[in-house]
Formats: C-alpha cells, structure tokens, sequence
C-alpha cells in the first residue's frame, strides 16, 4: 500500500514539473507584458513590478497594424481550414468506401505528403504567384495553406472512416437513404470528434506558421507571427511589445481549443479501444 502511495506521489511530482518547465516562458511573456518599458529592459529583471494593461491598450485597440495582422490571420487559417475540412472529409470517405485502381497508392500518396519539407514548396509557390500576379491576396496564402494541411486532414479522416462500420450505412440506404444523405446524417456524426480534431490541428498549424506567410504575405495581408517578427528592432528589442503580441496571438489558438477540446480528445482516441 505504502509502496502505491510513494509511486502515485513521484507520479504527480514528475507531472508538475513537467507541466512546470512548459509554463515557464508563457509565464515570463505574460509577466513581461504587464512590465512598463523600463521594467522591461531592467537588468537583473524585475521580478517585483506594478503590474500595468497600457501594452494591451496600445497593442490591441490602438496599433492598426496589430488590429490587421490579426484580422488577416482569422481570415486566412479560419478560411483555409474550413476549405481543407470539406475537401478532407469527402477525401477520406472516398478513399475508405471506394475501391478504385491505384486507390491504396493514393492513400499512402497523402502520407507521404506529410513528409515532404515545407522549405521544398515556398520557391514554386513564389515564382508561381509572381507570374500572375496573386503575391499578397488572400487567394494565394490560402491555396498555399490548404496544401498545406489537406494531407493532414485526409490522412486522420482516413482513420476515422475505417471506424465506422459498413454495416451502419448499409442500414441507412436499405432505409431508403441514398449515398449523400447516408454520408450526411449517419456517418458524418459518428465521426464530428474527429472532424473537429483534425480541424483544431490544422487551425493551430496554419496561425501558427511563419515559413510561408514570410515569403508571400505582403503589406496587405501579413499575418499575426510576420508581426511579430516585424517587431523587432534593429538596434534594441522592446520586450514588452513583443510579449503583449505573443500572449494576444495565443488567445485566439486557446480559445478555440478551449471549446473544441472534448471533441479532441474523441477524435484523437477514436478507435484506440477495441470491444
């Protein structure tokens, strides 16, 4: 007994300390950003300031920029995830239902994808969209991100389909259903965890990256992580800028993980179990 006692205890110690180590640096960015710019700058760093909300003042509702860069960056991943979600879903059920010549190859094509570098694609991409003139739309950053993600989202609702029994949609067209309504109300619900598992990845992913917004985001539609990196100074960094767009960035990625995470956890352990 005293033995499950002490393994529990070192359990729980190994777990808050690693919980600890990643908290750490979101802790010391949170904390920056409540420092004015002399506590900022102060070196040894202050660890006992009068905490102030005039960086988020500034940053959220007075910097245009900021205010741009995070609206560019709702419309390009929210758009390009929305568009890779309804591509992947359709993808994976076919590649699932459909047994066509060279269907096993283009399933495994999709993983293989994943394994490509990113670096590999932005030179295309840059002289492609020089050639016609689509550097710096919307357009193009969200073609680019769907390429991006949709082998992600193909590859996971790939193994979401093989859950679902074939019996289950035989059922529904012997009910009279036909194939589309079959898809629509019998097996898309039994797979929305997983759906909102591959769309949570793929949001994150895509307001997260910088690779590629750096090398065709413009003026006009520079995202929130190419803000940041404009942030910087040439001859000195002002860490309580750069630490109160950090925190605002992750808000939007926390929020919606915050809403969508019960239906994570489902689609990430969707078929781990076998009865």
């Amino acid at each position: 007994m005293k033995k499950k006692k002490i393994l529990k205890v070192i359990k729980y110690v190994f777990l808050a300390l690693a919980v600890s180590i990643g908290l750490i640096p979101f802790v010391l960015v949170f904390l920056t950003s409540l420092k004015t710019p002399v506590d900022a700058r102060a070196m040894p760093p202050k660890w006992f300031f009068v905490p102030t909300l005039q960086n988020y003042v500034e940053q959220l509702f007075k910097n245009k920029e900021f205010i741009n860069t995070a609206k560019n960056s709702l419309i390009i991943a929210g758009s390009a995830t929305l568009i890779s979600i309804f591509i992947g879903v359709f993808t994976g059920y076919v590649l699932v239902r459909f047994k066509f010549i060279g269907s096993r190859l283009l399933s495994q094509a999709t993983l293989w994808l994943r394994i490509v570098p990113p670096i590999t694609l932005v030179i295309p991409y840059v002289v492609m969209w020089s050639k016609l003139n689509l550097t710096d739309t919307y357009f193009a950053i969200i073609v680019m991100y769907i390429t991006v993600v949709i082998p992600l989202i193909i590859w996971m609702m790939h193994s979401f389909f093989q859950e679902i029994p074939i019996e289950v949609e035989e059922a529904a067209l012997i009910d009279g259903c036909d194939r589309l309504k079959a898809l629509r109300y019998v097996v898309i619900p039994m797979v929305l965890p997983g759906i909102f598992a591959a769309s949570s990845l793929s949001f994150i992913i895509l307001w997260n990256d910088f690779l590629f917004a750096l090398y065709i985001t413009g003026q006009n539609t520079r995202t929130l992580p190419i803000e940041l990196y404009n942030s910087l100074g040439l001859f000195w960094l002002e860490w309580e800028k750069l630490s109160t767009i950090a925190i605002a960035a992750v808000i939007p990625a926390i929020i919606f993980v915050t809403l969508t995470q019960k239906y994570i956890v489902r689609g990430l352990t969707m078929g781990a179990i076998k009865e």
